[in-house]
């Protein structure tokens, strides 16, 4: 494998993408906006196999107005416990619980109008041919990527694993290529000392308020949320107690290799 080169190919049930974007000789930011690309197009697939009902969570995901005021003040406006049961509703397996968090929290972001992953100018792939397996290759410089399902005989959690799989490396990587600045000392002190639950995720985002300005801000939400225990896009882990076959990501060191 000697191009720089992004691939994803591979369909299931209604889910069906096949795209080729070739980087060589392109800037780092052509990658990250390559990776945010495969990321919108596969994540909404990621939590539909999971076996959630996104359609409810969709409903109760309502927010008042613009901002991460709007984040935080859908948190504040309601019990932990109404929280529970709301998202309660929508699994038929309580340990898909993580799940449904970790949607809760990409929806009401999303509907505020806050970023939480690096926002880079889109591009436009080519076509790549699509065969009987879901398959992820990524290579630029020194970095590569690869991920492969096979489709005899799977069931919808492991097509939602390997999709959550390759959106979490998209992700990431591409706050790596976008060259976003990491505050991640800022990230840390966000929690400290704080345990994972609705009020403190309210809390961690008011005062992180008077911070997010720049190019940092997606940075700082989506990690400070992460550090908390509410990981606000798909991965592999949010699946990991309903299905232990399915492995969480490994913890990224400072050069994660994807």
């Amino acid at each position: 494998m000697d191009r720089d080169e992004i691939i994803f190919a591979g369909q299931y049930k209604d889910f069906r993408l096949g795209i080729r974007f070739e980087l060589t000789g392109k800037k780092p930011e052509d990658v990250a906006a390559a990776l945010a690309h495969i990321s919108s197009s596969i994540e909404p697939y990621a939590f539909k196999f999971s076996g959630i009902d996104t359609k409810k969570i969709d409903d109760f995901a309502k927010v008042s107005g613009k901002g991460i005021s709007a984040v935080y003040g859908f948190l504040e406006s309601r019990t932990p416990g109404d929280i529970k049961k709301a998202l309660g509703t929508a699994l038929p397996d309580p340990k898909l619980m993580s799940v449904a968090e970790c949607y809760l929290f990409n929806r009401i972001l999303e509907n505020a109008g806050v970023a939480f992953k690096p926002s880079v100018a889109p591009v436009k792939p080519a076509e790549e041919q699509i065969e009987d397996f879901i398959g992820f290759i990524g290579k630029y410089g020194k970095w590569i990527a690869i991920k492969k399902l096979g489709l005899e005989k799977v069931q919808d959690y492991e097509v939602s694993g390997v999709l959550s799989g390759v959106n979490h490396t998209a992700v990431n990587k591409a706050f790596d290529f976008a060259g976003v600045e990491k505050d991640d000392e800022a990230v840390a002190s966000a929690a400290r000392g704080m345990r994972k639950s609705y009020n403190n995720a309210a809390a961690m985002l008011k005062e992180l308020e008077p911070k997010l300005s720049g190019d940092s801000a997606a940075y700082l939400v989506c990690k400070s949320l992460e550090t908390l225990g509410y990981r606000p896009y798909a991965s592999p882990g949010m699946l990991t107690d309903a299905h232990p076959d399915i492995k969480p990501p490994k913890v990224r060191g400072r050069k994660p290799k994807g």
